[in-house]
């Protein structure tokens, strides 16, 4: 598959990098909080080894990108976590890495509780099919989409954008895909 090809994968990460990192630097993004949407899984997983190989420091936990202006109630609130997580179901199969990263149920709940907090570490998530609908996210203004989505599941997928927040007037789809 042409889409998952290593060069490409590696080209889109370079451009993904750059593009999120001048929103963010422009103050363009109400929080900095961004979802790339995957073809499948091992693009998924790929595209975030690479991500991580040339962002090394978006692995790292922290409690929030400015530690230093959260509240006690923040402190509670908010758990250690990297800037970039790849959300998706464990199966069987997978590799060992793969496996543990993608954590329980229960972890995916805290991913998702965490995902929803404006002020947590966690502003970028890699996602092939979850939530793409019924997730509702407001600070979330930029969703980079890298799969062939149609009809029904394109129009909810390009919603998770259009949500209304405080400091946001609209939301930036990035189509990697030409859809």
């Amino acid at each position: 598959m042409i889409i998952g090809y290593p060069d490409r994968l590696r080209a889109v990460a370079e451009d993904f990098i750059k593009h999120y990192e001048t929103r963010v630097k422009e103050g363009a993004t109400v929080a900095g909080k961004a979802m790339f949407v995957c073809s499948n899984r091992s693009i998924a997983y790929n595209f975030y080894k690479i991500i991580v190989e040339l962002r090394p420091e978006w692995a790292e936990m922290h409690l929030s990108d400015d530690e230093s202006n959260l509240s006690e109630k923040d402190k509670k609130e908010l758990k250690p976590i990297e800037k970039i997580k790849l959300v998706m179901t464990r199966n069987k199969d997978d590799e060992a890495e793969l496996y543990e990263m993608l954590g329980t149920k229960d972890d995916r709940k805290e991913l998702d509780r965490q995902f929803k907090n404006p002020k947590s570490n966690f502003k970028i998530a890699i996602v092939v099919d979850m939530w793409l609908i019924g997730f509702d996210v407001p600070e979330l203004d930029t969703i980079y989409i890298d799969k062939p989505i149609q009809q029904h599941t394109l129009i909810q997928t390009i919603s998770r954008v259009n949500r209304v927040c405080a400091g946001k007037d609209k939301g930036l789809i990035v189509d990697y895909i030409d859809i």
